[in-house]
C-alpha cells in the first residue's frame, strides 16, 4: 500500500514538472513597452494644451513711419495684427537678396513706411505654415526672423521675409488680404513709445526705447508640480523606477533613464542617454524640432505657465522656451524660467524645466523706473570686459528671485538684460553686470 501511494505521488510530481517545463519553454514575455523608446505614458501634469501660434510669438513689433520707429507693446494690439495676417494667402516667394547692395541692408529695412515683425530667432518656413497661410511649396530649408508688412495696400501687395544674419530677403505676395486693422493701429503713432535703432552688426539692429520705462516689481505665490506625474509621464514603465534621496533633492532611475529633482532651485532634469545616435541629422520626413518640442510638452500638459519660444540650434538639436509675464521675458541663472529640450536622432535626450507654476499675484507692487535704451547702451559699451561684437540682443525683462523668507513666494524684479554670446546677463545699476540667466545654447 505504501509503495502504491509513493508511486502515485511521484507520478503526479513528474506530471507537474513536465507541465511547468512546457509552460516555461512556450512563454514569450511582452517586451514592447520596455523596448520602445518612443513610448510616453499619457499622464497630464495640467490640462493646458497650446498651439504653435501661442508659443512661437514675435519678440517685437516696430512701426517705421516718417523716419521714426515706434513699438507696439500691448498684447491685444499685437494679436490684432497677427490675426489679420493669418487671413492672408502668402505665395509666389522670390529671392531678391541680390537686388540689395552690400551695406544697404538697413536702407532697405527702414526705407518705407512699414510694420516690422521681429522673431527671437530664425523660424523655419514649415513653422510659419502652421501660423499663417503659406501656399508656396518650393521653400524647403528656408528660415526667417523678420517680416516686413506695408502700411498701405489693397487686396494684393508685397510682404518681405528676411533672414538678417544670412542677408536673405524674399518677397512674397499677400492676396485676399486686408490692411484695415493694421492701418487703424498705425494711423496715429502718438500713443506708441518712440524707439531708436542700435546697430549690432552690418545686417542687424536692435530697437530700444528712447525714454525711461516704468515697470513694477511683482510677487507671486507658487504651486508645486507633482513629481510623481512627471515620473509616470517620462519613464516607459514607472513601476521599475527606483527613487533615491540625494543632497537637496531626489533621483529617479530605471537603470537607463535618469530624472533629478532639485529642491533648492525647484527644477527637474530628465536625461535619456540611449537617445544618442551617431547620425544626428534631421530627415525631411521628420516633424520639425520646434513643433516636435511643443508637441512633447503638450503630451504631458507641461505648459503650466505662459512660455514663448526663444531660440533653437539645429546642430545641437536644442530648443529653448522662456517664461513670459505681462509680455516681458523672465530670466533666472539657475534655469527656473526656462523649458529646454535636447533631442537625439528621434527620441528626447534631455529635458529641463521648473517644477512650479505661478498661482496668485500678490497685490504688493513696487514701481520701478528703468533707464532709457540710450543710457543702457552707454553703460554696456563702457564695460571693459564686454566686446560689442558679442552683444546679440538687449531687452527689458524680469529677474526671477526666490523669496528668502517664504518658500513658495518668488519675486519678479524689472531690469535690463543683454545677450552676450549665448548667455543672458543682467545690467546692474552702476554699469556692472552679472549673470541673469542662460539661453541654453552653450
Amino acid at each position: 500500500m505504501y509503495e502504491q501511494i509513493k508511486t502515485v505521488v511521484l507520478t503526479v510530481l513528474v506530471l507537474i514538472s513536465i507541465t511547468l517545463t512546457f509552460v516555461l519553454w512556450t512563454y514569450y514575455p511582452k517586451y514592447d513597452v520596455l523596448q520602445n523608446d518612443d513610448y510616453i505614458q499619457h499622464v497630464s501634469v495640467s490640462n493646458t494644451q497650446v498651439d504653435t501660434a501661442m508659443v512661437v510669438q514675435p519678440k517685437q513689433m516696430i512701426i517705421h513711419k516718417n523716419g521714426a520707429h515706434y513699438a507696439v507693446t500691448k498684447e491685444e494690439e499685437k494679436n490684432e495684427v497677427l490675426k489679420e495676417i493669418k487671413k492672408w494667402t502668402l505665395d509666389d516667394f522670390e529671392n531678391i537678396s541680390s537686388s540689395v547692395p552690400a551695406g544697404k541692408f538697413f536702407t532697405f529695412l527702414n526705407g518705407k513706411e512699414r510694420l516690422e515683425i521681429i522673431y527671437p530667432d530664425e523660424i523655419p518656413i514649415d513653422i510659419y505654415r502652421l501660423i499663417f497661410t503659406v501656399d508656396d511649396k518650393g521653400l524647403d530649408d528656408l528660415s526667417f526672423d523678420r517680416i516686413l508688412v506695408p502700411l498701405e495696400g489693397d487686396d494684393e501687395f508685397p510682404v518681405y521675409f528676411m533672414a538678417t544674419d544670412k542677408q536673405k530677403i524674399y518677397k512674397a505676395v499677400a492676396s485676399d488680404a486686408s490692411l484695415v486693422a493694421i492701418r487703424r493701429l498705425t494711423k496715429e503713432t502718438n500713443h506708441f513709445a518712440r524707439y531708436f535703432a542700435y546697430p549690432v552688426s552690418e545686417t542687424k539692429q536692435l530697437y530700444l526705447p528712447e525714454s525711461e520705462v516704468a515697470l513694477s516689481s511683482l510677487q507671486y505665490y507658487t504651486d508645486e508640480l507633482d513629481v510623481d506625474k512627471f515620473k509616470e509621464a517620462l519613464f516607459s514603465d514607472p513601476s521599475f523606477v527606483k527613487k533615491d534621496l540625494i543632497p537637496f533633492g531626489e533621483e529617479y532611475t530605471d537603470g537607463s533613464r535618469l530624472m533629478n529633482v532639485d529642491f533648492l532651485q525647484r527644477t527637474l532634469l530628465y536625461v535619456n542617454p540611449a537617445a544618442r545616435a551617431s547620425d544626428m541629422s534631421q530627415t525631411k520626413s521628420e516633424t520639425h524640432l520646434i513643433q516636435k518640442s511643443i508637441n512633447f510638452v503638450n503630451e504631458h500638459g507641461g505648459w503650466t505657465d505662459l512660455y514663448h519660444f526663444v531660440r533653437w540650434s539645429e546642430e545641437d538639436r536644442k530648443i529653448i522656451f522662456r517664461l513670459v509675464v505681462n509680455g516681458y521675458p523672465v530670466f533666472n541663472e539657475y534655469g527656473m524660467s526656462e523649458i529646454v529640450e535636447t533631442w537625439g536622432a528621434s527620441d528626447l535626450m534631455k529635458y529641463q524645466r521648473p517644477l512650479f507654476r505661478l498661482e496668485i499675484a500678490d497685490r504688493n507692487r513696487t514701481p520701478t523706473t528703468l533707464p532709457s535704451g540710450r543710457d543702457i547702451v552707454k553703460q554696456i559699451e563702457a564695460m571693459k570686459d564686454v566686446r560689442k561684437a558679442l552683444v546679440k540682443d538687449i531687452a527689458i525683462g524680469y529677474e526671477l528671485i526666490k523669496d528668502p523668507e517664504r518658500e513658495k513666494v518668488i519675486r519678479l524684479e524689472p531690469a535690463w538684460f543683454y545677450l552676450y554670446g549665448q548667455t543672458w546677463k543682467k545690467v546692474s545699476v552702476g554699469g556692472e553686470s552679472r549673470g541673469g540667466g542662460t539661453n541654453g545654447l552653450e
